[in-house]
């Protein structure tokens, strides 16, 4: 199979995880589209002022893959910059949070993996 993430749908949503703003979502793939336990990879983009809140998941991993833009993280209770290029794991039952307090978007894929 083979997708273009930048031809993915647009959906402009807000306060995810009871965060700040609103941001947009792409959907990339699907639960569907895998034959493993990945549950999905999507494209996030946050806008500067807006933020994931800070919150944990249970059964899954979480990465992100920062491809433009810099930010603020708190991983578990630490708080640590983020920018371009950085990958962050958000491992099960670990607390995450991302805050854009710059002036341009941050552009993210979000994959998650069920465990």
């Amino acid at each position: 199979m083979l997708k273009n993430f930048l031809d993915a749908k647009k959906q402009t949503l807000a306060k995810s995880h009871d965060g700040t703003g609103e941001y947009d979502l792409f959907e990339i793939w699907k639960p569907a589209d895998f034959s493993s336990n990945v549950d999905f990879i999507d494209r996030v983009v946050i806008p500067p002022k807006s933020s994931v809140g800070y919150h944990k998941h249970a059964n899954n991993e979480e990465m992100y893959i920062v491809l433009e833009g810099q930010g603020e993280m708190k991983l578990n209770g630490k708080k640590v910059f983020i920018k371009k290029g950085d990958m962050i794991l958000n491992q099960p039952f670990a607390e995450h949070g991302l805050v854009n307090n710059s002036d341009c978007v941050i552009d993210i894929l979000v994959i998650q993996v069920s465990i």
